[in-house]
């Protein structure tokens, strides 16, 4: 078996025909041994505007008492949040304060621990504090990150608002964010309360994670737990970038693109298709790898498999793919997955939890479009519960409950669109509990293995009940690692694996799915087999 560089797996080792079915990818886990750079730098972008002093908790956007400590402000809770940040990070790293509103100043300049003991920062002077310039305070934030060299550098956006100077425009924002990010420089974003605009602030995390906190009482609480975990998915990073790209056997039509680790959304815009016997083709932007488990970023296809039965394993896709970026880039090994396509209804899927991510997706985005769609809290609220339901029977309980929350706050007076934030925030987040278990062979009883059982069980009845026995591993036609039942890819082709006309030869073309010839052996197993 060769190196795995890319690990990729299926959700079972065999598909009916034309059934939908998911592909599981990601670079293999990394180590501390794999760091070429050491460090840990920030940016954090604070939003200085006068809206930042209505009260945390307020639907009515009242502003709080700076006299109150238990009345605090957006802007308290924003601060608290940095504090917390700073903390999980290592007294070393590098941290710019930067605060905006039409205009963006620099604070503080210095290590995390020196920030720890100042303990605060100046903002904006009173008459620069009327507008929410997001395209000022990104730019700066990335231009301070430039200067340095670190494997983690990172730009922390705070914003309660819309952008109204500067550029508005969310796809060229998104693009700024974009261009920084093909730089190793990675934005994660948090919106406060009910005039934050989450669509927006999700696209300015291409590579970094989005969240939400709503007007609700505990606040500064929900920020310190936001912050925390921002600290830690950044402050052991081992690659500050990483890409895949893959090529997808035209017979597998992609229907679906997904992030699954350590964001939960559909990745638009990642997928060419190629139509007709061309391949598609999907570029993953990996963004930061931490090391371990914990750090290891997960991406999913949802594919479509052809109409008729194939002699053995066909190629599904191929991928390649690298780690860091010009002088400290990485190459990855290629991997590869190939699988059979039977008259089996039955076909056991091996890992169930892998369709339940992608429908778990799926129903968010339907959820948050009709909720946006809808004209009144009646109806908000019967959208939720309906969701609460959905999610209930895929089942997701962290989505279940992320909805059952937002029909909560609808009932509690919360702002419609806050709750909408907040929800669609809760659906991001990664909710994979053991990554690793994803890419282990789990033993089954193959068809083929099934039919030569009962073969030799006909030629010699007296043998013993161990040739009956479920547990021979699917070695031979492992999921990943280049090897499926005798064939082998071989500079891009595949072969020897009796497949016909379903190489991916030099020109990028596919023959249509190989078939049995007639009177072949084709049908399923009795049973299910294991779930």
């Amino acid at each position: 078996m060769t190196t795995e560089d890319i690990k990729i797996t299926a959700d079972r080792q065999e598909v009916h025909l034309g059934e939908e079915f998911t592909v599981l990818i990601a670079p293999r886990e990394l180590g501390r041994g794999d760091r070429v750079v050491e460090g840990v730098a920030y940016v954090i972008a604070i939003d200085d505007s006068y809206s930042m002093e209505i009260r945390a908790d307020s639907s009515t956007d009242e502003f709080a008492d700076p006299g109150n400590p238990d009345d605090p402000s957006r802007k308290q809770v924003a601060e608290a949040g940095v504090r917390e940040l700073v903390a999980a990070l290592p007294r070393g790293a590098h941290v710019d304060v930067l605060t905006f509103a039409q205009n963006t100043g620099l604070r503080f300049s210095g290590t995390a621990g020196e920030l720890q003991r100042r303990g605060r920062w100046n903002g904006n002077i009173e008459d620069e504090r009327r507008w929410t310039n997001i395209e000022g305070a990104l730019q700066r934030a990335y231009q301070q990150l430039d200067q340095q060299r670190a494997a983690s550098r990172r730009v922390v956006l705070f914003s309660d608002g819309i952008p109204n100077f500067g550029e508005t425009d969310p796809g060229r924002l998104a693009a700024l964010a974009r261009g920084a990010a093909d730089r190793e420089l990675h934005t994660d974003v948090i919106g406060i309360g009910a005039g934050a605009d989450f669509g927006l602030l999700e696209r300015l995390a291409p590579t970094g994670l989005p969240e939400h906190v709503a007007s609700r009482a505990g606040a500064a609480e929900a920020m310190k737990q936001i912050t925390a975990r921002f600290a830690a998915f950044g402050r052991d990073v081992v690659a500050g970038s990483g890409e895949l790209s893959l090529e997808i056997n035209p017979n597998f039509p992609v229907l679906g693109v997904y992030q699954i680790d350590p964001t939960r959304r559909r990745v638009d815009g990642a997928l060419a298709d190629g139509g007709g016997r061309r391949p598609s083709r999907v570029r993953l932007k990996l963004g930061a790898i931490g090391a371990g488990e914990e750090g290891q970023p997960l991406y999913a296809l949802k594919l479509r498999a052809p109409e008729r039965i194939s002699a053995g394993p066909m190629p599904v896709l191929k991928a390649t793919g690298s780690i860091g970026t010009g002088r400290d880039a990485r190459q990855l090994a290629p991997g590869q997955i190939a699988l059979r396509t039977v008259d089996n209804p039955m076909s056991p899927i091996l890992q169930p939890d892998l369709k339940r991510q992608i429908d778990a997706i799926e129903l968010d985005r339907e959820i948050s479009g009709r909720i946006a769609a809808a004209a009144s809290k009646a109806e908000r609220e019967r959208i939720y519960q309906e969701g609460v339901e959905r999610a209930r029977r895929i089942p997701d309980p962290d989505l279940a409950a992320a909805y059952q929350r937002a029909g909560g706050g609808l009932r509690d007076g919360l702002d419609p669109k806050d709750v909408a934030n907040e929800a669609r925030a809760a659906s991001s987040r990664s909710s994979t509990k053991s990554k690793r278990d994803w890419f282990q062979q789990i033993p089954v009883e193959t068809p083929d293995e099934i039919r030569a059982r009962r073969r030799q069980q006909s030629l010699d009845d007296d043998d013993d009940d161990d040739e009956g026995r479920f547990g021979t591993t699917y070695g031979s036609s492992a999921h990943s690692g280049g090897t499926y039942s005798g064939g082998a890819y071989d500079s891009g082709t595949y072969s020897s694996g009796g497949h016909g006309s379903d190489a991916y030869g030099s020109s990028g073309t596919y023959g249509p799915p190989p078939t049995l010839p007639p009177g072949a052996p084709t049908g399923p197993p009795p049973g299910r087999g294991p779930r």
